[in-house]
């Protein structure tokens, strides 16, 4: 039972690049993703899972790119967040094998993951309305200068975060 909403994010994962670009080359891509992770949810291996969320990622990226369709927030937001929870599902099924599952166990993970997932969404739309803001005082020049320090800065706090356990 716990593995089922992660075969259905999953099953989310192969029908936004799908139906983002009609491409044959798109479709294989996802089914191969939706058959590593329907191999990660059935065994409970990481590696399946790990390795369709970057088939997914990788193929919506390609989906973009050949329908040259411009990037809707709200479906890049929640492809991101169905990532997220699938990675987590799986790891949480994998964690909870053997164990017995209550209903309220169930319902915390639900309202976890739902206000998780609300919270993003309010950031999301909040960063973009101050970046439209600040996008009209960035001249055009400077603003790959301005991407390059912003895309340092993920990758700095990205760097802290993997360390900070290890120190």
């Amino acid at each position: 039972m716990i593995r089922l909403p992660a075969a259905a994010l999953a099953a989310v994962l192969f029908v936004v690049p799908v139906l983002t670009a009609t491409v044959p080359a798109v479709a294989v891509l996802a089914l191969i993703g939706l058959l590593l992770g329907a191999v990660g949810i059935a065994t409970l291996w990481r590696w399946p899972v790990t390795s369709a969320a970057c088939v997914f990622l990788t193929d919506y990226a390609a989906a973009l790119w050949l329908a040259d369709a411009p990037v809707s927030v709200a479906v890049a937001v929640g492809f991101g967040l169905s990532l997220l929870l699938l990675l987590e599902s799986v790891e949480l099924a994998r964690c909870m094998r053997h164990a017995t599952v209550d209903a309220g166990v169930a319902r915390s993970l639900v309202t976890r993951w739902s206000g998780f997932g609300a919270a993003t969404l309010v950031a999301t739309f909040s960063a973009m309305a101050l970046a439209f803001a600040l996008a009209a005082l960035v001249p055009y020049a400077a603003a790959p200068f301005v991407a390059a320090t912003g895309a340092l800065g993920a990758v700095l706090a990205l760097a802290a975060t993997v360390l900070r356990p290890r120190l």
